[in-house]
């Protein structure tokens, strides 16, 4: 990772030898290990650092943007000659002038914190995931994961005079463990701000490991609408594509948004409130976006009531609206997306969710999960890694996968309730969001698995 000092040293050479007008650079570098496992031991081991530059340069109102991967002058250099010859072909783009302040806190982790994640000792990896490893040998499963430890540095600049640079970084632990006959459980901790604990790693594997067992022999189950108990990583994934095919401005103006044209109507159940918030210290989140904006939060759905989508400058000044400073980079097709998504907690404890089903299914966890229709949000998709037949509010049988094919509009918009934890997970295809298990009245499952 570099400095911020070593950020300010190559964006003022950038802007030194830009031929433009106005120029924008982003700096991004990254530092990191892992280890993976396979059969109850560590299986490969890799270290990565990375770094990419982007710069976007403006000529006679037209932009031109290049990439290099490498934070030496000559690749600089040729990223702006490349920035300078794309400038003169592009058409002319009537974009905000580029940033001049910079107003507001970076956010972020302490330069300090995020380097400990960069370079966490491997052997301090394999000492805590021992305890595990001996436990799976014992038992003689197939145990699988992944340990992975980053940190990462962001820097946004302009020749006009905004500079902005911030830190973040994560520990995460996942472990998958299987057991014949069929039985297979995953235990996940995503995203955390500090290096995870001896007894984070422990509990990861003691997850799996308890979700594997109670998944053997599962039985056949016929397709067809049932409640559901979804478990935080699955309601996770879920929410993603919410917030993929309709909380950000561009779909919202478009006309392609569940939320287009409803603003101050009722969306979703009034059981579901959602915001986005970068501030939340659970994430640890930069608090700036690509146009050197301070990201802000901002109540998308307020107890069911649809309130606000995120924006960047260009889709605020079509809206008439002010930037709420999610954008990415620019120029942008795609508009903003939320970077910090908030499923606000209940009042049911988690413990007692289970209780509220008479007869339904517990999910652990989606995958191969796909958009088909983004007005509705129709997604795709399987469980995953224990799912499970409730009758009477208790767990009775493990059962074989089972594919869904669901609008989430109607799915959030019949919640029977809400836990009153929320937890930090990650989504398959990237994201984060912190959740809580949810119990809908009902889910729609197209068809069975035999596995």
């Amino acid at each position: 990772m570099i400095s911020r000092e070593q950020a300010r040293e190559i964006v003022e050479w950038v802007f030194s030898a830009s031929p433009a007008e106005e120029a924008e650079v982003v700096l991004s570098s990254h530092a990191g290990n892992s280890i993976r496992l396979a059969e109850a031991a560590p299986s490969e081991q890799n270290s990565l650092e990375e770094a990419k530059v982007w710069i976007r340069l403006i000529r006679d109102g037209r932009q031109g943007r290049s990439s290099s991967d490498s934070f030496s002058k000559e690749a600089l250099q040729h990223s702006l000659d490349q920035a300078w010859a794309a400038a003169e072909y592009a058409p002319v783009m009537e974009l905000p002038p580029l940033e001049s302040t910079s107003s507001g806190g970076d956010g972020g982790l302490p330069e300090k914190t995020a380097q400990a994640l960069a370079s966490h000792p491997q052997e301090k990896k394999l000492e805590q995931l021992a305890p595990y490893l001996s436990e799976g040998v014992h038992e003689d499963v197939q145990l699988t994961g992944f340990y992975d430890t980053q940190g990462s540095s962001l820097t946004y600049a302009t020749s006009r005079g905004c500079f902005r640079h911030g830190y973040v970084g994560k520990a995460s632990f996942s472990s998958t463990v299987i057991l014949e006959p069929g039985g297979a459980g995953v235990g996940a901790v995503r995203r955390n701000e500090k290096n995870l604990e001896d007894k984070d790693v422990l509990g990861v594997g003691e997850t799996a490991l308890q979700k594997a067992k109670a998944s053997r022999e599962p039985r056949p189950l016929d397709p067809g609408e049932y409640p559901v108990l979804l478990e935080p990583n699955a309601v996770g994934n879920l929410l993603m594509f919410l917030s993929w095919a309709g909380l950000g401005a561009r779909p919202f103006l478009d006309g392609s948004s569940f939320l287009s044209s409803k603003i101050g109507e009722k969306v979703l159940s009034d059981k579901i409130s959602i915001v986005d918030d970068v501030w939340d210290p659970r994430f640890c989140c930069l608090g700036f976006d690509l146009e050197g904006q301070r990201t802000q939060r901002v109540k998308l759905i307020e107890e069911g009531i649809a309130r606000n989508v995120v924006f960047d400058r260009p889709t605020a000044k079509e809206a008439g609206r002010e930037t709420t400073g999610h954008a990415g980079l620019q120029p942008s097709a795609s508009g903003p997306f939320p970077s910090a998504l908030i499923l606000e907690p209940g009042d049911v404890e988690e413990t007692d969710l289970l209780g509220t089903l008479d007869k339904g299914i517990l999910v652990t966890q989606f995958h191969y999960t796909n958009l088909m229709d983004p007005q509705k949000v129709t997604v795709t998709g399987l469980t995953r890694n224990g799912t499970f037949l409730v009758e009477n509010g208790k767990i009775v049988a493990p059962v074989q996968n089972l594919r869904f094919t669901m609008s989430l509009v109607d799915a959030f918009s019949s919640v029977r309730g809400v836990g009153r934890e929320g937890r930090l997970v990650e989504a398959f295809f990237g994201g984060a969001a912190i959740v809580p298990s949810l119990v809908l009245d009902a889910f729609r499952f197209t068809s069975a698995t035999e596995f």
